[in-house]
C-alpha cells in the first residue's frame, strides 16, 4: 500500500510538472534564434565603439540609436514580426533575470563565419547559445516551436579581398570551405535543439556602394562580385539540400533568397523613382564616412527616399522592400 501511495504521489508531481510546463511555454509560442552579422544585429554593438549606437543610425525608427546598422528596422525585425513576436533581446543587453520570451539575438556586426574584424565568429555565437542551454536558460520546451535566422559571410569576403589585396586568388578554395563551415555551423544549430534553421544567402553584394565607384553617378553594379556572391549561393543551396536529404526532413534548413530578393526591390525602387520622391538606389543615403561608418554630417536629407542607408546597409526603407519579396517564400518555408 505504502508503494502505491508512493507512485501516486510520483504520478501527481509529474501531472503538476507538465502543467506548470504548458503554462510556461504555451503551444505554438515561437522563440527565434539570431545569429550573424550588422543585418541581423539589434544591439549587440559595444555601445562605447564608434557605430549604430551613435547618431544617426535610427534616425527614421524608433528616432533615435538603438544597436541597428540602418536609420530604422533590419531583417531581424522583419522576420520576427512574421513570427508574430517583438524581436529577440540582442545576447549581449539581456536581463539575466527573467526569462527568454522571443528568443535571442547573437549576432554581432562586423563578424563572420571564421574571425574576420570582430571577436564574435559564428562558432562564438553558437558557443554562447549552448552555454545558456546547458545553464538552463532556454529549456527543451523553448526550442521546441523555434526558428534560428543566420546571416552571415559577407564580411569573410571582404575580410579575404582585403588580407588579398583585392585579387581572387585561391578563391574557389576559401569559397568551398567558407560554406562546408557555414553548413556544420547550421547543422550544430539544429543539434541543439532548434527545429528550424533559416539561412539567408549573401546579398547581391555587387550592389553595395562600397563596391561602386562613385564617378559614375551608382549606377553600375559590380558584376565581378556579384558574380562570386552566386558562386557562393550556389554552393550554399547545393549544402543546404544534402542536408535535408540526410536529415530526413526537407524543411529542417531553409534558404532565404536575400540575394534575389535584393535584386527585385532595387529594380521596383527604380522603376518607382519616375514617380515618387525615391532616388538612385545605388546611391547610399550616408555618403560621409569614418572607418566605414556614417557620419552624421554627411547624412541625406530624407533617409526614407534612399534604398541603401549607409555604404553596405539597407536603409528602413530598403528593408521594408526586400521583405516585400521574402514574404512569399517566408510563407511557404516557415509553415511547412
Amino acid at each position: 500500500m505504502e508503494g502505491k501511495g508512493i507512485f501516486l504521489v510520483g504520478l501527481l508531481l509529474l501531472s503538476i510538472a507538465d502543467i506548470s510546463t504548458a503554462q510556461n511555454c504555451p503551444k505554438g509560442s515561437p522563440k527565434l534564434f539570431v545569429f550573424g552579422d550588422s543585418y541581423v544585429d539589434t544591439g549587440n554593438w559595444p555601445k562605447n565603439v564608434r557605430g549604430p549606437w551613435k547618431e544617426p543610425f535610427g534616425k527614421t525608427f524608433p528616432g533615435k540609436p538603438n544597436g541597428r546598422a540602418s536609420d530604422g528596422r533590419v531583417l531581424t525585425d522583419h522576420i520576427a514580426s512574421f513570427l508574430g513576436i517583438e524581436s529577440p533581446t540582442p545576447y549581449q543587453l539581456r536581463d539575466t533575470s527573467k526569462s527568454i520570451q522571443q528568443g535571442l539575438n547573437f549576432a554581432y556586426g562586423g563578424s563572420g563565419v571564421f574571425p574576420t574584424w570582430a571577436k564574435d565568429s559564428l562558432t562564438v555565437q553558437i558557443d554562447q547559445f549552448e552555454q545558456l542551454l546547458k545553464e538552463n536558460v532556454c529549456s527543451q520546451c523553448d526550442l521546441d516551436s523555434s526558428v534560428a535566422l543566420v546571416s552571415t559571410g559577407i564580411n569573410d569576403y571582404s575580410f579575404y579581398s582585403a588580407a588579398k589585396k583585392g585579387s581572387n586568388d585561391g578563391l574557389p578554395a576559401f569559397t568551398e570551405g567558407l560554406v562546408n563551415q557555414l553548413a556544420a555551423d547550421l547543422q550544430r544549430i539544429n543539434r541543439l535543439g532548434v527545429k528550424k534553421v533559416v539561412v539567408a544567402t549573401l546579398p547581391v553584394v555587387g550592389c553595395l556602394p562600397l563596391h561602386i565607384i562613385p564617378p559614375n553617378s551608382y549606377q553600375k553594379c559590380d558584376e565581378e562580385s556579384n558574380k562570386n556572391a552566386k558562386i557562393h549561393n550556389q554552393a550554399l543551396q547545393k549544402a543546404v539540400e544534402k542536408m535535408n536529404t540526410d536529415d530526413g526532413n526537407k524543411s529542417t534548413f531553409v534558404i532565404l533568397d536575400l540575394y534575389n530578393a535584393m535584386v527585385s526591390a532595387i529594380d521596383q525602387f527604380r522603376q518607382d523613382a519616375a514617380n515618387t520622391e525615391h532616388k538612385n538606389p545605388l546611391q547610399p543615403c550616408c555618403s560621409k564616412t569614418v572607418e566605414h561608418i556614417c557620419s552624421a554630417e554627411g547624412l541625406c536629407s530624407n533617409p526614407k527616399s534612399s534604398f541603401f542607408f549607409d555604404l553596405a546597409h539597407p536603409s528602413d526603407n530598403g528593408w521594408n522592400a526586400i521583405y516585400s519579396f521574402l514574404q512569399g517564400s517566408l510563407n511557404n518555408d516557415l509553415t511547412a
